[in-house]
């Protein structure tokens, strides 16, 4: 039986500042959000593509990666130095949709480090030495992450969720890294990063001349090669609904993983449905976890999530129990399902994630790099900047019949995939 929650006086929350928008002379898109933190730039560069259109695995990863390990006139050794000299730090990494290029900086270092950055987008030379060390380590880390049940649970589960065939779908393979070449890297790089392929978000003690300095090196004439069209993910992906066991020897826990294929950023349910995510599972006193975790004990953490794929979304719960408890703890998953879509929801727990959800909005936005990657994340999924205030009213004002229905309307069970990763 759920235990009442206490009386939570509301938090008020306004909405939040949106980016403002400027486009360059050669038509690239720049995103500011001045912020307070006094004397700290953050400036990310989008290239769209992602491994949504590599060639080969590991394809956009390997190439993001590698912009750092020396350029035409700089070593990997003297971008590292350089980067300690000024204090600052550059991220390289990759996702579905794009590839991310991140610079932290203080304002007063950012012409110099914008010369950097320039060079390191501009002219990487991918040295076959330094790709050799990356991959070799890449693999390492693969080999290790493999024999992690929650890592392994999670390529499946994406391989589920998308369907043979699709480029999101592929599982990696150890062979995947010996295959990678330094021409791969060249031919994706001549691909997509370019001027019309690009976007920028700026943040932080920006003013004029962080504009000008940025306007300059970004967005005057055409740069990089030919333009890399908008990724086109496939309308409806061939999910594998049902259980997936792989076996993982050795292994004391195992992980599990029950979702689906949720709807679009622009289905009018959408911000509902993720306030339900975090009633079902979003928080530590959560109905799973009061469940499974409090009451039956079969796991120490289990919870529900909204993950982004593009323009789609995928529902996701997700914990590790017990080899002897994997069947008792998806019982009482599903249990938990049918709950909300055929008990009243009461107004009370409502109000209590109500002013949770608020809380974390207000300590997750408290700092302008938090910010930033509120405002990059609901671009990436294709919503509005807007839409990051839409859910905050929803989350204002849903009521608990408006969640009953969701809960109705999108928890079907016979749609869930299920994934279960151990030594079974």
């Amino acid at each position: 039986m759920m235990i009442t929650p206490p009386a939570i006086n509301p938090v008020v929350v306004d909405n939040m500042a949106l980016p403002v928008e400027m486009v360059m002379p050669n038509g690239v898109p720049m995103y500011v959000l001045k912020g307070y933190n006094k004397g700290i730039v953050r400036l990310e560069l989008l290239f769209k593509g992602g491994y949504a259109i590599q060639d080969k695995p590991l394809q956009a990863t390997f190439t993001n990666r590698m912009l750092r390990e020396g350029t035409a006139g700089l070593s990997s050794d003297e971008i590292s130095r350089r980067l300690d000299y000024y204090g600052a730090w550059i991220e390289c990494y990759s996702s579905q949709k794009c590839n991310h290029i991140v610079l932290y900086c203080l304002s007063k270092h950012f012409a110099p480090l914008l010369e950097l950055l320039e060079a390191i987008v501009k002219e990487p030379q991918f040295p076959q030495a330094n790709l050799d060390v990356v991959k070799r380590n890449g693999k390492a880390y693969y080999e290790v992450n493999s024999k992690k049940v929650d890592v392994v649970a999670q390529r499946y589960f994406e391989n589920a969720l998308w369907g043979d065939g699709h480029p999101l779908a592929h599982i990696v393979e150890s062979a995947d890294y010996d295959n990678i070449t330094r021409e791969d890297l060249l031919s994706y790089h001549k691909r997509v990063y370019n001027n019309r392929n690009l976007s920028l978000f700026l943040s932080g003690d920006v003013a004029a001349d962080e504009f000008v300095a940025v306007e300059n090196v970004f967005g005057n004439g055409e740069w990089g090669n030919n333009c890399e069209k908008d990724v086109v993910f496939v309308e409806n992906p061939l999910s594998k609904t049902g259980r997936k066991s792989v076996s993982v020897a050795g292994t004391l826990q195992s992980a599990i993983k029950v979702g689906f294929m949720a709807m679009e950023v622009s289905n009018p349910d959408f911000h509902k449905f993720r306030f339900l995510t975090v009633l079902l599972g979003g928080y530590f006193g959560s109905r799973l976890m009061s469940n499974i975790r409090e009451e039956n004990g079969y796991t120490y953490h289990i919870s529900a999530e909204v993950d982004a794929y593009g323009k789609r979304n995928a529902f996701m719960i997700s914990s590790e129990t017990a080899n002897e408890y994997v069947e008792l703890c998806i019982k009482e998953i599903y249990k938990e399902l049918e709950r909300l879509c055929n008990e009243p929801i009461s107004e009370s727990e409502v109000e209590h994630v109500r002013n949770y959800i608020l809380g974390e909005m207000c300590r997750e936005c408290e700092g302008l790099t938090a910010k930033s990657e509120v405002f990059v994340n609901a671009w990436l999924s294709g919503e509005s900047f807007a839409s990051v205030n839409d859910y905050l009213e929803v989350v204002k004002s849903v009521s608990a019949s408006e969640l009953n229905r969701i809960a109705k309307l999108y928890l079907k069970p016979s749609e869930m995939i299920e994934v279960v990763v151990g030594d079974i």
